[in-house]
């Protein structure tokens, strides 16, 4: 799914923090630059890959949702159209690591290797080395 602008920014708060009066799987599908023709199924998909992202990194689903639209809008930036939901299933698939490896940090290391070119199989391999 390609990451183009189609949401009224003014009604989507940046972050989601304590204030935020929606879950993490709702504030991430409606945040996102995603075209969406199936909201409610996609805000169910969020939050089955939120939960294994979770306890796969034991970080909280706020967090990983605040990561995943922030890596979304650095690729923008780089004219990489990839929408936060697909990054997060992404990175739920990847093959376990061998340390451990927090999820703000996988981002991070996912846009420096994207903004540079890298596919999606060099990352993985990239990943691994590390």
């Amino acid at each position: 799914m390609d990451a183009v602008a189609v949401v009224d920014e003014s009604k989507i708060p940046l972050w989601l923090d304590g204030q935020v009066e929606m879950s993490p799987q709702e504030w991430l599908v409606k945040r996102s630059h995603a075209e969406v023709t199936d909201e409610k199924a996609e805000i169910e998909r969020t939050a089955e890959l939120l939960v294994i992202a979770a306890d796969r990194f034991d970080e909280s689903h706020r967090m990983i949702a605040n990561r995943a639209a922030q890596l979304e809008d650095m690729l923008l930036e780089h004219r990489i159209n990839e929408t936060a939901v697909d990054r997060l299933e992404w990175f739920t698939k990847l093959p376990t690591l061998q340390t451990p490896h927090s999820f703000s940090a996988l981002c991070q290391y996912y846009y420096n290797l994207r903004t540079q070119g890298k596919t999606e199989d060099e990352i993985i391999q990239n990943l691994l080395r590390i």
